[in-house]
This record gives structure tokens, sequence and C-alpha cells, in this order.
């Protein structure tokens, strides 16, 4: 079981062309406050996410993934957590806020 404190989006992609500051491609998603914190399982064919939060507010977040498609956003209250699961080839690539 891994234990990964997010602190900003894993992933996000913001390319600036030729240092000339122009940006192109998707924008960047916004990070997720520290006290939102995950606990990874994926030992098995099914991986499971835990998403907790610990901060003084609702937070809303997006579970992203890579090869499947991203959850959608869901509001954790405050001292609350959110369960996901998804199987193979799904991988977790970060949290955003949105």
């Amino acid at each position: 079981m891994n234990t990964r404190r997010v602190a900003a989006v894993v992933g996000a992609s913001v390319m600036v062309t030729a240092g000339l500051g122009i940006a192109t491609g998707t924008a960047a998603q916004a990070a997720v406050p520290t006290c939102v914190t995950t606990t990874l399982n994926d030992s098995g064919y099914t991986d499971r996410l835990t998403v907790n939060n610990r901060c003084g507010s609702s937070q809303r977040v997006k579970v992203l993934l890579a090869n499947l498609t991203d959850f959608a956003c869901y509001t954790i209250p405050s001292g609350g957590y959110r369960t996901y699961s998804w199987n193979y080839p799904g991988r977790f690539d970060g949290l955003a806020s949105c």
C-alpha cells in the first residue's frame, strides 16, 4: 500500500512554445491543498484510492487517471473521505481541485 500526499497535480500539461510564453495544449489543473491526502492500494488487478479531506472546509477534487477516463469532480466535506476504484490498465495520475 502506498500513501501519497498530493500538493500539486501530477501530469498537468501546459506547453510553452520556444520560450515565447505562448501556452498551447490543455490548461493546467488547479492544485489540491496539502490537507487533502490519498492512500493508494495498487497491489492487485483492481486499484483502490481513498481521498481524505483533513482541511477545515469542504474540498472539490477530481481523481485523474492515466489510460482511463478521469473521475468527475466530487465534494468531500471537512473530515470526510471518498473511495475510488478502477481496473487495469488505469493508473492513478493525481488529483486536481475543481
